[in-house]
């Protein structure tokens, strides 16, 4: 009876951790109830668009939650991710690799030549500051390689 109870009370708090760990994972989750304020923050930029709205935690522990808008503007794939008070924190743009600043395109073509681009971003912070990210696998594991405006490297890094 002890064992049984033991084991009861171990996989209860197995769950609880499970239960816990897929509510703060930080992936996209489909977003049907955008906050008023995120929508109109969005259509007073991109009113002509239609998003796809997606919510995920980041940050710190992975607590703050905020809200992705995926859509298709001037022909690229693009990503506007708000808080929940309706504050853009980052807008993201695909772009091609010849768009890519030359010192961006030099040092992917010394340091990997091997391992083909799976995506190419600008990006643009809330205070203006652009960066370019480019994504690729590089020994099984999807790595981000940051550069500046100018091509300059600044940090790889792992989503």
């Amino acid at each position: 009876m002890k064992t049984s109870f033991k084991n009861l009370f171990l996989l209860f708090f197995i769950f609880c951790g499970l239960v816990s760990q897929a509510q703060n994972d930080g992936r996209s989750r489909i977003e049907r109830n955008v906050p008023l304020v995120v929508a109109e923050s969005f259509n007073a930029v991109f009113s002509a668009k239609d998003p796809v709205w997606f919510t995920r935690y980041q940050g710190e522990n992975n607590q703050e939650l905020v809200y992705e808008a995926k859509f298709i503007f001037n022909n690229r794939y693009c990503k506007s991710v708000y808080d929940f008070n309706g504050n853009q924190i980052v807008f993201a743009a695909t772009v091609d690799y010849r768009e890519l600043p030359e010192g961006a395109r030099k040092y992917m073509e010394e340091k990997y030549p091997f391992f083909p681009i799976v995506e190419a971003l600008m990006v643009t912070d809330n205070e203006n500051q652009v960066t370019y990210e480019i994504g690729v696998y590089i020994d099984n594991q999807y790595m981000i390689q940051v550069f500046s405006k100018e091509g300059d490297f600044i940090k790889n890094t792992k989503p």
